[in-house]
């Protein structure tokens, strides 16, 4: 489940960069999501994060110390344990917004910490995923009330 709301999250990231998703537009894009074969709790998930992030963003700015043209390379134990294709997604990823370069960091740190394998795209999603559950939990309670009825109230 967490790795297909990451990939909700990166499909809503390309088509809505800004974060211009009103609740009028919860249905239609949920339709679009339940045809490409996700759930109702992964859209709804996926969704409240999506809209609580660029909250999150606007207000704080950003609490990334670099900006989107910084780019981060692995030294040779991290290549040891990420595939490319996963290096690859996390610097999509960060281009998109979806992770800032400290995050990035954080989770390449996490792969290497479980040591002796190969890190793939899906594991790094797993990775994604827990890092949005952590800030998650750090948005404030209204906010939470808010936006866990919006979505509700929009996709059935």
């Amino acid at each position: 489940m967490e790795r297909h709301i990451v990939e909700i999250l990166a499909i809503l990231i390309r088509e809505y960069p800004e974060g211009a998703i009103t609740p009028d537009d919860f249905e239609p894009i949920a339709n679009n999501l339940i045809g490409l074969g996700y759930t109702h709790q992964e859209i709804e998930a996926a969704l409240f994060w999506f809209y609580n992030r660029h909250e999150l963003r606007f207000q704080q700015k950003s609490d990334d110390l670099f900006g989107k043209e910084s780019f981060r390379f692995l030294h040779d134990a991290e290549r040891h344990v990420i595939s490319p294709e996963a290096y690859g997604y996390l610097i999509e990823l960060q281009q998109l917004g979806l992770i800032n370069l400290t995050e990035m960091d954080a989770i390449i740190e996490r792969a290497v910490m479980i040591g002796g394998r190969r890190i793939d795209v899906d594991e790094v999603k797993m990775f994604i995923a827990a890092i949005i559950m952590e800030q998650s939990s750090s948005f404030s309670p209204a906010m939470q009330t808010v936006m866990l009825k919006t979505p509700s109230d929009k996709v059935h």
